[in-house]
């Protein structure tokens, strides 16, 4: 039988010492805020068509490809009131998109629980907060906090009832930025005029709080008044929030991953990285799925294209030789 050998990459001395560190700084900085530690199985028992595979004798094993769908399982499964703050760190398995990905990434997060009638405010700028203390954790001297928020497009998407292969389409050329694509994608569709210049309003140059004002020229500006609302908010408080060296940007484009989250994301970029630096927001629906009445929120920081900005741009770090 063939070998497959994909892009594990090898840690040699400093990046390890480094990695550990970071580890243990993220988890302590989560432990400061009330975030309990927990470890999910490296074995998933959902063997999905993203995860990584191989053979046990003849029985087929998955390696786990996201921290929070192994929590939330975990949790659902044990606990019959939601655990408010958990915390992980350790491994995630993914099949790569480019053949640069390692397969094999290392990650710090932290997930923030409610029961479903509570108020979700709090909790979201809870986790700004929270997510704006990570740069200086680890010595990185600064970068772009972006905010955008998944119902943007989820819910113009779902009040057309656009096709779920179209809508993922959609979703992935506004993340690309790719107007052309756009307008393939919608194609077809009665509400292909409508979807266009939503859209259009969609990807507009990222910027501050003024960013927003653009909404109200989308043929669904009544039914995102809520989001709109929220988002206003959501940047007048992380504004007043910002560290030095952090810029903050409100990207209404910032929709990837709008298929899992519902509600404001969060994503912290640096010059020169090839990938975001952590990632998070909100997903509601993921819990009830598993059969709990609870709401949730979070982010995960991705030291494996930290580790990467650490080797090819060290002035970014305080620790620079």
């Amino acid at each position: 039988m063939a070998v497959h050998t994909p892009h594990f990459p090898d840690l040699l001395f400093a990046p390890a010492e480094r990695l550990r560190r970071w580890e243990g700084a993220l988890v302590a900085l989560l432990a400061e805020h009330g975030f309990r530690e927990l470890g999910p199985s490296l074995v998933t028992r959902e063997v999905a068509e993203d995860t990584v595979r191989f053979f046990d004798g003849e029985a087929l094993v998955a390696l786990r490809w996201d921290f929070t769908r192994s929590l939330a399982a975990l949790l659902a499964a044990r606990f019959a009131e939601p655990p408010p703050r958990v915390s992980y760190a350790g491994a995630v398995f993914r099949r790569p998109g480019h053949g640069w990905e390692p397969v094999e990434r290392f990650e710090v997060g932290c997930e923030r629980i409610q029961l479903a009638s509570e108020d979700t405010n709090a909790a979201d700028l809870e986790l700004a907060r929270l997510l704006l203390a990570v740069p200086r954790s680890i010595g990185l001297r600064g970068g772009i906090l972006q905010l955008g928020h998944a119902a943007l497009v989820q819910r113009p998407l779902e009040a057309e009832r656009v096709p779920a292969p179209m809508a993922a389409e959609i979703v992935q050329a506004l993340h690309r930025r790719a107007p052309h694509r756009l307008a393939a994608a919608v194609a077809g569709h009665p509400a292909a005029e409508r979807l266009a210049a939503h859209a259009s309003t969609l990807l507009v140059e990222p910027d501050g709080a003024a960013t927003l004002e653009g909404l109200a020229k989308s043929p669904y500006a009544s039914l995102l008044e809520q989001e709109r609302a929220e988002l206003g908010r959501a940047a007048a408080a992380i504004a007043g929030m910002l560290p030095p060296g952090l810029e903050l940007r409100v990207d209404l484009a910032d929709v990837a991953g709008a298929g899992f989250y519902t509600g404001p994301t969060l994503r912290l970029w640096a010059p020169g990285a090839r990938q975001e630096l952590a990632a998070g927001g909100r997903y509601d629906r993921l819990f009830p799925a598993l059969g709990r009445d609870w709401c949730a929120a979070g982010f995960c920081v991705r030291l494996t294209p930290l580790l990467e900005l650490r080797e090819t741009h060290p002035a970014l770090f305080e620790d620079a030789p």
